[in-house]
């Protein structure tokens, strides 16, 4: 794995262990985005639709994640796990390029920096600090109770 691709998967196993994941996508896309910035590489949030085989036949949702390239960064894909319980071992805690095959990512439109939530610049450079040693962290799956106590980004952005 690369040095950038394991960057990303600290920081999800991060996000995931620290924030609320639930209604999140669109905040978890933005911090991402800002995060990388700050490390000079571009990976813009994105909006657009997963497509998940369930039975033979494919679910939508509207979500927002990142992009790397032709990789998909979703720290937030785990949302849906916690809203279909009937089918929440078809959703991964969340996914840094290899995407399941029965996954499907379409991208509608960049959320340009200027229509995102902002973070201060200390919570993102505390951040890039703490999710470098997430590599040997194990997370597991969750309940959307457990989820409910970690700290919200909405009110984190401002420091």
């Amino acid at each position: 794995m690369n040095r950038d691709m394991t960057l990303f998967h600290n920081l999800c196993k991060y996000i995931i262990n620290n924030y609320q994941i639930m209604n999140s996508g669109k905040i978890i896309s933005s911090l991402i985005y800002q995060y990388s910035k700050e490390l000079g590489l571009d990976v813009p949030a994105v909006e657009g639709l997963i497509f998940v085989e369930v039975n033979g036949y494919r679910r939508q949702y509207a979500h927002c994640f990142n992009t790397r390239g032709m990789d998909i960064i979703d720290a937030s894909i785990y949302e849906f796990a916690l809203i279909n319980k009937r089918i929440e071992k078809l959703f991964p805690l969340y996914i840094t390029g290899n995407v399941p095959s029965h996954i499907e990512y379409s991208v509608i439109k960049e959320v340009k920096y200027e229509n995102q939530i902002k973070f201060n610049k200390c919570i993102i450079d505390k951040i890039i600090i703490e999710a470098k040693n997430y590599d040997k962290v194990m997370i597991n799956r969750f309940s959307e109770n457990e989820d409910s106590k970690k700290e919200n980004l909405f009110y984190l952005k401002s420091g």
